[in-house]
């Protein structure tokens, strides 16, 4: 057995929500300087680099990421699906109804649309033109598998395209966030999948975010187990 890390390392100018890329570090001692350690301030989005979006973000009943219940963040039964996916494409229903049976028995779902070819070479192409789950999507996916699947992982910006202006991003989270049923799904956005091999056993995964009380999301040190 061995883990993959499917989230990347967080630091400065990686492409983010236009408006959420902060990521600042103030050194307060230096061990170069002749302070007997290092230390520092972190100052970041909770948006920022791999992170989880917790129901609280798009629905006000629903719990933050603090109050969410410690075994939501491992996974006893992952899946990759690869669904190509191209410049602000969206992930319909009809994309997701062929895997049913598939996705009917896994409690993480990772979504390898393969644009996160464009996240170096190209950040700003990544962060204006990823493609997205529709609301129609995740209302699919909500109604038809909330209760077993814990979490959706995508290796593109966010669950919505922030080039989109019709709104339906932000439908696209309240549904799969619950704020339109009894359950929720949560999201990872801004993962690396491509290093899983297509014909891997996917054995258990995890998402350990960032425990902070009075956030609705944050970031997250996300794996996966492949059987050697």
């Amino acid at each position: 057995m061995k883990r993959l890390l499917i989230s990347y390392p967080i630091e400065a100018g990686a492409p983010g929500w236009p408006g959420n890329e902060i990521y600042e570090i103030e050194r307060v001692r230096a061990m170069a300087n002749g302070d007997i350690n290092n230390s520092c301030i972190v100052r970041m989005h909770e948006h920022y680099g791999t992170h989880i979006d917790a129901p609280w973000h798009f629905n006000a009943n629903g719990p933050a990421i603090a109050q969410m219940p410690f075994d939501r963040f491992f996974y006893d039964a992952p899946l990759l699906l690869d669904i190509p996916k191209g410049s602000c494409e969206l992930l319909e229903p009809e994309d997701f109804m062929p895997h049913e049976e598939a996705i009917g028995q896994c409690d993480f779902l990772m979504i390898r649309t393969g644009f996160e070819q464009h996240r170096a070479p190209d950040p700003k192409k990544y962060q204006m033109e990823s493609p997205a789950i529709s609301s129609r999507g995740c209302a699919y996916l909500v109604k038809t598998f909330g209760g077993t699947l814990k979490t959706v992982c995508l290796d593109s910006q966010s669950l919505g395209n922030a080039s989109d202006k019709s709104g339906d991003g932000i439908e696209a989270h309240r549904w799969l966030l619950g704020a339109y049923t009894s359950e929720y799904i949560c999201v990872i956005e801004d993962a690396t999948l491509a290093g899983i091999p297509a014909d891997a056993r996917l054995l258990r995964a995890a998402s350990i975010p960032l425990r902070a009380t009075g956030i609705d999301s944050g970031p997250v040190t996300a794996w996966v187990e492949v059987e050697d």
